[in-house]
């Protein structure tokens, strides 16, 4: 019991912090780590020293594999050399830059081991700069190069550290088994996650249940970083290849059920291990400074001339790769030079970076100076660099309203989908194989998706507010509903297995129309403002009702029989045929959605 207190103390700490940190509109990141420093001056508070193995198999996989899922492999292929030039050339480049200042500084220190603290601290962690640049709105194609970045880094650092780690001691580093060593763990780790990809994308598709599904990813993971490591490739690469793959096939292979239960699970997962693994940084710090050891010469020197080294080399060497690629002639138009500016304050490192270090062994020569500068390049970058970064973005003026954005490619594909349902409708009406009223009502659905791009924007602001309305009165009837089927298991009268089935049809409906309502919202807020009608209000259902059975106060909800759109409509297109006799509903669309 006593084993298992620290880790639910740790977990609800992350709720906490994290929810004073969005409460207040706080970097989460940053906060967690410095409370957590606080906290580990605190008496009585246990000491948490998390072995490297934990980090590297089992925090460090999922976070991974959860980001790549989640990924644009397409954006990613995209804008694949600004990656690439980030995740590997950057890396290498900071490594050997800070190898070459801890070596001037401190002469002790042989250059093999000032290598391989290059590696550990070169990798940026993207959760927080990914957290940060997001919230602020920078563009979305520089999120793809930093959440790209953040996936590829990793492996390249973790490489360099191992090769750098075997040359300790050794009179001199054999470079060409280390480059041999270098192509296969990179090449190997891609073949391999495609190979694994592809098997388990098979496999999910033949799986029955969605819980199995889901239960299976939770375990490729692991499973991945295992068989990279197993194969002495990169795991990492592995991992997020792996990912990159399943998540691009996913749309297409498995069941509405399926992607909905992995969403849920994986985002609460993901919430909890990158709280822990910031909130762990600041835990550790303590113990860590306490280990240093003060008598070697120039100490304080090498900590802060390393620290100073990866926050300045980092714009220097993105601004040099930029200038080749326009010097090669294939500057990516993609990013830009203030995206560039903004990319190169993005350095702040993290829990890769704290894993690596501990994995030295403990003969290495100036171990405990090797640790501090780890942690002293964590707790600067991310309190310096996530501290201004938002001001950086704002003040290069790249912010961008993404949900605008968001919006705009909705509705662009809304249209593109309602002109392929009516060239199909079309064409089975005129095959013989629809009748005109079964294609006039799968018209008239089509064109109910795409009422955000209706040409009149009188008519498609009318039906926003019709559908908020009916929104609103289904969530009320839906928690009637609810307040009901509970009052009867509750009494006796309805089984729990019952109930629970109920349930989750009314969790399903009351999501979609959550998301309608997001919709409406951010339509309206799209369209040029016009004044409310008078009267304009919420529907209640305490009200007497209508000779017709509706409610006796709809205000502007009133059905009008010879509008565009309507309530009947809608229900019209769900089980009323003889009312899907009536107009077409709204109008085939012209607009690109951008306009």
């Amino acid at each position: 019991m006593a084993a298992i207190l620290p880790t639910i103390g740790l977990i609800v700490g992350v709720l906490l912090i994290t929810s004073v940190a969005t409460r207040f509109s706080l970097p989460a990141p940053i906060l967690l780590v410095l409370i957590g420093l606080g906290v580990s001056f605190i008496p009585g508070i246990p000491g948490y020293e998390v072995s490297p193995e934990i980090v590297l198999y089992v925090l460090l996989p999922p976070l991974l594999y959860g980001a790549a899922y989640e990924s644009s492999a397409v954006a990613i292929r995209r804008l694949i050399r600004p990656i690439v030039q980030l995740a590997v050339v950057l890396v290498l480049l900071t490594a050997f830059t800070v190898a070459f200042v801890v070596t001037a500084i401190v002469p002790g220190v042989p250059f093999a081991a000032a290598l391989a603290l290059g590696a550990i601290v070169a990798p940026p962690d993207a959760v927080a700069a990914v957290a940060v640049a997001r919230k602020v709105g920078l563009p979305r194609r520089l999120l793809t190069v930093l959440e790209g970045e953040s996936l590829f880094n990793d492996a390249t650092s973790l490489v360099t550290l191992k090769v750098a780690i075997a040359a300790i001691g050794a009179t001199s580093v054999a470079w060409a088994p280390a480059l041999g060593e270098f192509a296969w763990a990179s090449g190997g780790g891609v073949i391999i996650g495609v190979l694994l990809g592809l098997f388990l994308s098979f496999v999910r598709r033949h799986a029955g249940s969605p819980l199995t599904i889901t239960a299976l990813s939770l375990v490729t993971p692991f499973a991945a970083y295992l068989i990279g490591e197993e194969a002495h490739a990169s795991g990492v690469l592995v991992v997020v290849v792996t990912g990159l793959v399943l998540g691009y096939r996913s749309p297409t292979e498995v069941a509405a059920s399926v992607r909905l239960t992995e969403t849920a699970t994986w985002a609460a997962l993901r919430f909890v291990l990158e709280g822990g693994v910031f909130a762990l940084i600041g835990l550790e710090l303590r113990g860590i400074i306490q280990g240093l050891d003060t008598s070697t010469d120039n100490v304080f020197l090498a900590i802060g001339a390393v620290l100073l080294t990866v926050i300045v080399s980092r714009p220097i060497w993105v601004g040099l790769i930029h200038a080749v690629s326009r010097l090669t002639g294939k500057e990516n138009e993609h990013v830009g030079r203030k995206g560039v500016a903004a990319v190169s304050w993005a350095g702040m490192r993290g829990v890769v970076s704290l894993a690596a270090a501990q994995t030295l062994p403990l003969d290495t020569p100036f171990r405990s100076l090797l640790l501090v500068c780890t942690i002293t390049v964590i707790l600067g970058t991310l309190v310096l660099q996530g501290l201004s970064l938002p001001w950086v973005i704002r003040r290069l003026g790249i912010v961008e309203d993404t949900r605008a954005d968001d919006l705009a490619e909705r509705t662009t594909a809304l249209t593109k989908v309602s002109e392929e349902i009516n060239a199909r409708v079309d064409a089975l009406c005129s095959d013989g194989k629809l009748s005109e009223r079964q294609g006039e009502l799968m018209r008239k659905w089509a064109s109910l998706r795409d009422w955000r791009n209706w040409e009149d924007d009188d008519a498609s602001r009318d039906f926003a507010r019709r559908l908020s309305v009916l929104s609103d009165w289904r969530r009320t009837l839906l928690g009637i509903e609810r307040e009901v089927i509970v009052g009867l298991r509750n009494s006796g009268e309805l089984s729990e297995n019952v109930l629970n089935d109920m349930q989750h049809d009314l969790d399903l409906e009351e999501a979609l129309l959550e998301r309608r309502s997001q919709a409406v919202d951010g339509h309206l807020g799209e369209l040029p403002a016009q004044e409310d009608p008078e009267g304009s209000g919420r529907p209640e259902l305490d009200q007497e009702p209508s000779p017709d059975g509706e409610s006796g106060d709809r205000r502007d909800a009133d059905v009008d029989e010879d509008a565009a759109v309507d309530d009947a409509d809608v229900s019209a297109l769900l089980m009323d045929e003889q009312r899907a006799e009536g107009t077409v509903i709204g109008q085939r669309s012209g607009r690109t959605g951008r306009d």
